[in-house]
C-alpha cells in the first residue's frame, strides 16, 4: 500500500489511470493549486441497507435524547468554542 507523505501535485500532464491504480491500494492526498484532495476507493459505493434493519435500529434509538437538556448542551458548545480547543501552536 503507497503511503505518500506529502501530497502529490496534480497537474494537465497527471497520469490519472496511475493514480486511480495507487488509490486501489490505499488514500492518496492530492494538491492542485493549493487545495487538497482525499482520493480514495468507495468499497460502499453499492450499499443497500436492510429495511428491517434500518426500522429495528430507528425503533430502537427513537426517543433516546428526549430526557437531554438542548439548552446546556448548546451553552456548553458555545463555551467550548470560547474556550478553544487547539493547542497555542498549532495554525
Amino acid at each position: 500500500m503507497p503511503s505518500h507523505a506529502s501530497p502529490i501535485r496534480v497537474t494537465p500532464d497527471t497520469d490519472l489511470p496511475r493514480l486511480l491504480d495507487d488509490a486501489a491500494k490505499g488514500p492518496l492526498l492530492l494538491e492542485r493549486d493549493g487545495e487538497l484532495f482525499r482520493l480514495t476507493r468507495a468499497d460502499d459505493i453499492a450499499y443497500e441497507p436492510d429495511p428491517d434493519l434500518v426500522r429495528r435500529t430507528l425503533d430502537e434509538t427513537a426517543g433516546s435524547w428526549a430526557d437531554l437538556d438542548v439548552d446546556a448542551i448548546i451553552e456548553e458548545i458555545y463555551e467550548a468554542r470560547r474556550a478553544g480547543s487547539r493547542p497555542l501552536d498549532r495554525p
